[in-house]
């Protein structure tokens, strides 16, 4: 019962997220000064999230490597530009608030809680002083670890970022197309 409660939860908490793609999608207009400075946010965003899902071992190890080494959570940050990218590429200033507003006040204070207590339960005090040491969102200067791992395409698969990938791309490529919507709609 718990686990069905749980996996309902984390969809149940995906519908927002739905609905505000959508949105953004059916009210895009793009226009030239956001689409370059939209399209460097979303790459910029994907390319950090691709290097730190090519470190990340969940619960296997505690990942202090690649970006993990400059900020606990290159993920979010990554997943900021590309919502702030998304927002400015499409032109809609009220879903890049309402993005903004949703994920500093409702996913990352959760996100917090929940990924902490689990890797403090995992990791102990290895964790402990990561945490202490490495900030959630303004990167340090220099590397918590200088321990070198290779970035593994493996952990990328395993977690799951080819398909963000996929999602972004068909992203770019409905926001830009909608403004041809009417053209190609109406021939039939």
């Amino acid at each position: 019962m718990d686990n069905k409660r749980i996996s309902w939860q984390r969809k149940a908490r995906r519908i927002p997220l739905f609905i505000g793609a959508v949105l953004l999608v059916i009210f895009a207009k793009p226009q030239f000064p956001g689409i370059l400075i939209g399209m460097i946010l979303i790459f910029l965003g994907e390319g950090l999230r691709l290097w730190a899902a090519g470190h990340l071992q969940k619960n296997e190890i505690l990942t202090v490597t690649g970006p993990y080494a400059y900020v606990k959570n290159p993920l979010y940050i990554g997943s900021i530009f590309i919502t702030a990218g998304f927002c400015i590429l499409a032109d809609n200033i009220y879903l890049l608030t309402a993005g903004f507003f949703m994920f500093c006040f409702h996913y990352i204070p959760y996100k917090k809680k929940v990924e902490g207590d689990r890797l403090r339960r995992i990791f102990g005090n290895q964790f402990e002083d990561y945490d202490e040491k490495v900030p959630d969102y303004l990167p340090r200067w220099t590397p918590y670890s200088n321990r070198k791992v290779t970035w593994q395409f493996r952990s990328l698969i395993e977690n799951s970022e080819e398909g963000i990938l996929l999602i972004v791309l068909a992203g770019i490529v409905l926001i830009l197309s909608r403004p041809y919507w009417g053209l190609i709609f109406s021939l039939s």
